[in-house]
């Protein structure tokens, strides 16, 4: 019996049209349709053929209903020929169902006919063929009172029913009705059974993806927040990684100028070690902490107009010395003038020295090319600067990887040459986050072509110019505690301390929380000759500055009670301070956008003494101008 099914199952597939296959619940009631209609005129067949033998005259009311149940093999041909059709098929067929029960139970027995059994199957198939809506159940209503309407109908009309065979003499033909009916309720319950336990099974199969995709979903959401907590604590961390190397840094500067001073050669190696192991910890600590603040959304993009061929000759002057240590020429090529872009100039230059400094390091003897062009073939112009060498070179598998964090070309490229793995990495991520890239291509032996593109006119996403509410009222509350403050000042007990009583040297007002930086800060500048007047509360800033009138105010960003910025906007509103130039000094990136028209310089933590003294310099100088 089961092969007979599967027989039948395996000649329904064949026969389903194509268009049909691609929704699952139609391909199954489609199934259902044909497996029925080859099934049921086989076993329906043998009735008629027993009436036809016992009708002494058989004519037309066997003919009639045999032909009709042979119809049911056209239904098949017309699906084949007309799948569209397949609604209106299902509801044909049911319909000449009826037909053929009711004819027949009104010609063979009438209300008592062995055949109305067969009656029951119509809203059975009727659902397995159009599935379960309301027209479905509308139409097999309309179906069954309508054809028991017609039959009691015309039995009315007529008074009887007809007597081809009496009734004693159907009772062979009874139970063939009755083992008919039975084995097609079988078969077709059969099938409909298998249908539900694959169905349960896949339901099952689905259910335990489900399970698994939630446990896959709840696994990627955890390292998602660890990952973000782990990259919002990199980010935070900032000042608290930056400020020991402020001191590393600093007094070793100021050491190894002191040696080079005396003479002692042996100090002077010692402190140079000291110094060069200290600035790459300042690399690899600004790497990492860049990479986390991008990974944490926290990077922004301080947009500026930029004059192209000024930041090539700026990048020029300080690559060429970079390449000229492994003996290697060092090219520029580009257009005479590239003019203007608007871009984040700090992350562009960036993004092009770690390209620099790695094609300087893995080349040797060879020769090192920067082609800077504008690309105006895309909807948007593009910067686009190459750096190409005839380095070593990067094999394919490692061009794939080559971007990922603490990812290097080999093990041995590794040991030879050193890194950590983030410049490359780095530089794509601030290249995308300008609306860039960076690509490369690599010849083993040959060399290596690395590309940045950044639109000429980036889009600006950093974070406006408007001081919180917050930051207000702290500036408010500040100031209206000043007094105090100008009066501990005016006694020496304020926390202002003047490291000289050189009323000649410039005046030199340093405000910063870290009383560590304040010291390193106060040597340089005695060094250098200026006059440094220091405070690590930045509360009575204005105060301070309308005391002290320094000819020029040093102050960091990140301050307890109060926001660097704040500061600066109450100093920039006040006819008394106005006019003083501010040098901002913090461990953040840069200005932030609409507030670097309020400061005059920007340098970042751990300060260079060189840097911080020509900075210096050259606001003095400009303001005396």
């Amino acid at each position: 019996m089961t092969n007979l099914m599967n027989y039948f199952a395996n000649l329904a597939d064949r026969l389903v049209p194509d268009e049909m296959r691609s929704d699952i619940n139609e391909l199954k009631r489609v199934r259902m349709f044909i497996i029925s209609h080859l099934l049921g005129p086989f076993l329906g067949f043998p009735i008629f053929l027993f009436l036809f033998v016992n009708d002494p005259a058989p004519w037309p009311h066997v003919h009639i209903p045999t032909a009709a149940l042979a119809m049911f093999w056209a239904f098949i041909i017309a699906l084949k020929l007309f799948p569209n059709w397949y609604s209106a098929l299902a509801l044909a067929s049911t319909v000449n169902l009826n037909f053929i029960i009711l004819f027949t139970a009104y010609q063979y027995g009438g209300a008592s006919s062995p055949f109305l059994m067969w009656f029951l199957l119509t809203p059975l198939l009727a659902f397995f063929y159009l599935g379960s809506g309301i027209k479905t159940s509308v139409a097999t209503l309309l179906q069954i009172f309508g054809g028991v309407g017609v039959f009691y109908t015309v039995y009315l009309l007529d008074g009887s029913f007809p007597q081809h065979i009496p009734l004693e003499d159907m009772v062979g033909v009874t139970m063939l009705s009755l083992i008919c009916a039975s084995m097609y309720i079988f078969f077709m319950s059969s099938y409909y059974a298998s249908v539900v336990d694959s169905q349960s099974g896949l339901l099952r199969e689905i259910a335990r993806h489900q399970a698994t995709l939630d446990d896959l979903k709840f696994a990627k959401e955890e390292a998602e927040r660890a990952n973000s907590a782990k990259s919002d604590f990199l980010a935070k961390m900032s000042h608290e990684l930056r400020t020991p190397l402020n001191a590393v840094l600093g007094y070793s500067e100021i050491l190894l100028e002191d040696a080079e001073l005396d003479g002692n050669g042996e100090q002077i190696a010692d402190l140079q070690k000291i110094s060069a192991a200290g600035k790459h910890l300042l690399a690899m600590v600004n790497d990492i902490l860049d990479i986390s603040k991008i990974e944490a959304g926290k990077t922004e993009l301080y947009i500026e107009d930029v004059d192209i061929d000024q930041m090539i000759n700026e990048i020029e002057m300080t690559a060429r010395p970079l390449a000229a240590k492994n003996t290697n020429t060092f090219v520029i090529e580009k257009a005479e003038q590239l003019g203007a872009a608007k871009i984040d100039l700090t992350k562009t230059r960036q993004a092009i020295f770690n390209l620099l400094s790695n094609a300087s390091k893995f080349c040797q003897n060879g020769k090192i090319v920067l082609t800077a062009t504008k690309d105006f073939t895309g909807e948007v112009p593009m910067l686009k600067i190459a750096v190409s060498d005839t380095g070593v070179g990067i094999t394919e598998e490692s061009l794939a990887t080559l971007f990922e964090n603490f990812s290097q070309a080999n093990a041995a490229v590794n040991a030879k040459f050193g890194g950590t793995g983030l410049g490359l990495s780095l530089s794509r991520n601030l290249c995308r986050l300008m609306g860039g890239d960076i690509t490369a291509t690599s010849t083993i032996g040959e060399g290596s072509v690395f590309t940045i593109t950044v639109p000429l006119e980036v889009a600006d996403n950093a974070i406006t110019d408007e001081i919180e509410n917050e930051n207000h009222t702290q500036v408010d509350e500040a100031l209206m505690n000043a007094a105090s403050d100008l009066r501990a000042f005016q006694e020496g007990d304020a926390g202002l301390s003047s490291s000289t009583t050189t009323h000649s040297a410039p005046r030199v007002l340093v405000i910063d929380d870290d009383k560590g930086y304040l010291n390193l800060v106060d040597r340089i500048l005695r060094k250098e000759g200026y006059s440094p007047v220091l405070s690590d509360q930045p509360t009575s800033a204005m105060q301070l500055a309308r005391a002290v009138k320094p000819q020029l105010i040093m102050l960091d960003v990140l301050m307890p009670e109060i926001d660097g910025w704040a500061v600066v906007e109450v100093l920039k509103s006040s006819p008394d301070t106005a006019s003083i130039p501010l040098l901002m000094v913090s461990v953040i990136d840069g200005p932030q956008t609409g507030s670097s028209n309020l400061v005059d310089a920007f340098i970042p933590k751990p300060i260079d003494s060189k840097q911080l003294i020509k900075s210096i310099n050259s606001l003095l100088k400009r303001d005396a101008a």
